[in-house]
């Protein structure tokens, strides 16, 4: 699931709820001129001759900044979303009707529904309309195409056509293979399936050039619906300032695709596998180096254990081709999961380039992986390492499973003795705690000189 950090929880006062709090007359006031400007800017930036979906991205765009709004006591989303819904059904102007029928082809329930239910009030009234707005919102899924790279395989975008009485649209997702499958990056434009895939097949050739395969819809909604729910679960996800725009759009339109559909995962390694695929990488050829450089101080026994880490690092802190190992991920393993994760001293840490360069040239030779691509990789490796060591050498990067193994390895601790290593736990949390405890390690797993 990418070791990425999770966040539990959420909004205090649910969604579509009224506000706790109360607003102030002259905040209110003021609310009240924001919605004015909103209303009388909109018939400028939603011109007779956009296309529905450049609507519906207008739309999305303002629905990010509310749903990123916080008030104290107050759900923001009632009081600016639900606010300017009530704002613009007591306006009757074309700008007033323009704002309703954006939000209504976009918002969450339940202020989809208001939104198209007081547009409706207003059109009945008289108030004039856009071209655009019997077709805004009305697309409906057509096809599905996947975007992939077979040789580093750092994600996929999930791409669907959408056709309707409007123009025909297609929406992309970029999920991140890297960071445990979440949804970072996203697209929306107006044309349909074939000429995005024409545009983007243009030039073609090469390593490291994306292919291209159709998938169905329900595993297109499938893919769409895991990868929002893990950049939801992950603190501060580093998602694309499009995709955050997008979210609204992407999830009205996810809500007109299949429901049911699977994301077929490529199979895992069991406990045996893996002990196999790590004793033929100490016995191939890609370690004899190794070998020649480790040999005192148990570095043999250090080998095998930073081979491990490797190991589990790409098959339970990655999604993706099961073994691969892209500069990208090289990236991600030297500069943020290793020197949080791996518990070792600065000695062992000095070994991890070279091991993992042979895991790359081992890896890669049994994929059957161009020889260029795995050199790109193995350059990363050493590319990235001083910085990887110099990381692994700061508490603050630390994670807690690493300190507390650095310090019970300092204490010499045996790790099998339960009632010790309770004793220690209970030792830290009296003396400040991990960081605290972080803090007295500094210095003490430099590399010999």
């Amino acid at each position: 699931m990418g070791g990425q950090r999770r966040k539990k929880g959420g909004r205090v006062t649910p969604k579509g709820c009224a506000p706790m709090g109360r607003l102030t007359a002259g905040e209110r006031a003021g609310l009240e001129d924001i919605f004015a400007k909103i209303l009388r800017s909109a018939p400028k930036d939603l011109t007779d001759d956009l296309p529905p979906i450049a609507v519906e991205m207008w739309a999305s765009q303002v629905w990010s900044i509310w749903a990123k709004s916080e008030l104290i006591g107050m759900d923001a989303i009632e009081v600016f979303a639900g606010g300017i819904i009530k704002y613009a059904a007591k306006q009757a102007t074309p700008g007033a009707l323009v704002v309703l029928r954006a939000l209504g082809a976009v918002a969450p329930e339940p202020y989809g529904s208001r939104a198209r239910r007081e547009a409706e009030h207003l059109a009945i009234s008289g108030v004039a309309e856009r071209h655009w707005a019997p077709v805004v919102g009305t697309g409906g899924p057509t096809v599905a195409w996947l975007s992939y790279d077979q040789i580093d395989d750092d994600g996929v975008a999930v791409m669907v056509g959408f056709d309707g009485p409007g123009e025909p649209s297609t929406i992309g997702v970029y999920v991140d293979h890297n960071l445990g499958g979440m949804a970072k990056d996203a697209f929306a434009v107006p044309a349909g399936m074939d000429e995005v895939l024409a545009k983007l097949q243009e030039n073609r050739e090469g390593l490291g050039k994306p292919e291209y395969r159709q998938i169905s819809l329900a595993e297109a909604a499938a893919r769409w619906r895991d990868a929002f729910e893990i950049t939801d679960l992950t603190l501060e996800p580093p998602t694309s300032e499009d995709l955050d725009h997008l979210r609204a759009l992407v999830t009205a339109r996810l809500a007109k695709l299949p429901a049911g559909g699977e994301v077929s995962e490529p199979g895992e390694l069991g406990e045996d596998e893996r002990d196999q695929l790590l004793a033929e990488f100490l016995e191939s050829d890609e370690t004899v180096g190794l070998w020649g450089i480790a040999s005192k101080d148990n570095e043999d026994d250090t080998v095998e254990h930073l081979a491990h880490q490797i190991l589990t690092f790409s098959l339970d802190y990655v999604r993706g081709t099961p073994l691969r190992f892209s500069p990208v991920m090289v990236e991600t393993f030297c500069l943020d999961w290793a020197p949080r994760k791996i518990a070792i001293d600065g000695d062992g840490f000095t070994l991890l380039p070279d091991v993992l360069a042979a895991w790359i040239r081992f890896i890669g030779r049994r994929r059957g992986i161009p020889g260029e691509s795995i050199n790109q990789a193995v350059e990363a490796a050493y590319g990235y390492a001083p910085e990887m060591i110099d990381l692994s050498q700061d508490p603050e990067v630390w994670g807690p499973a690493k300190t507390m193994a650095l310090a019970i390895r300092q204490r010499g601790i045996d790790i099998t003795d339960q009632t010790a290593v309770d004793t220690f736990v209970a030792e830290v949390n009296r003396n400040g705690g991990i960081d605290v405890l972080a803090g007295s390690l500094a210095g003490s797993v430099k590399p010999r000189r």
